[in-house]
């Protein structure tokens, strides 16, 4: 099948401190990001800014141009999710394995994530550098997926980031629906509106 070229827009969501906003700094060739202080003294314990409405990046891989726009991760903000799915070809969801008990945090969050449509997509399980992090075979059994769409991540990591991408865009194209103008047309909003 011949691909067309063109771009796609490409959501990185996640929970709170997942490590979304340095994936998206990694990856991108150019990016901009929209955090602020923490307010919150429960998680200035975590990180001391937050991305209060989205990170964008963009890079070019494999002949399209790759729009990131990364959630804010607190439940409060939730409702940008929504806004920011809005034309999205699929999406990265970044899931902290530093422990079990944020892995199990994070698949509360994937199942509303789901909510937004059926989308191709990759979990991503960060902090993969640390000792004792949890493998990418547990997320999959506690998430209930498929192995094939879970991988290691270790969000500073450029080419960890690059393989995981090109895993989400091969996805994408299986699927094939190229009857979508984000796909097809270079000139189209990647806003989406």
């Amino acid at each position: 099948m011949r691909v067309p070229r063109g771009y796609l827009k490409i959501l990185v969501s996640g929970p709170f401190a997942s490590g979304k906003t340095t994936f998206v700094k990694t990856v991108s060739q150019y990016s901009m990001q929209t955090e602020v202080p923490i307010s919150s003294p429960r998680e200035a314990d975590t990180k001391q800014h937050t991305t209060v409405a989205f990170d964008y990046g963009k890079l070019s891989l494999d002949g399209y141009d790759i729009y990131l726009f990364g959630t804010p991760g607190q439940t409060r903000l939730q409702f940008m999710w929504r806004v920011l799915a809005t034309g999205m070809h699929g999406y990265i969801y970044v899931v902290d394995g530093s422990s079990l008990v944020e892995v199990v945090r994070g698949k509360t969050l994937y199942e509303y994530m789901k909510t937004l449509g059926e989308y191709p997509h990759v979990i991503a399980v960060n902090k993969q550098d640390l000792k004792g992090a949890v493998p990418p075979a547990k997320v999959s059994e506690i998430f209930g997926v498929d192995p094939s769409i879970v991988a290691p991540l270790v969000a500073y990591e450029r080419e960890l980031g690059l393989q995981l991408l090109r895993k989400l865009v091969r996805l994408i194209i299986a699927g094939g629906d190229f009857s979508n103008p984000f796909i097809s047309s270079p000139q189209a909003s990647p806003l989406g509106v």
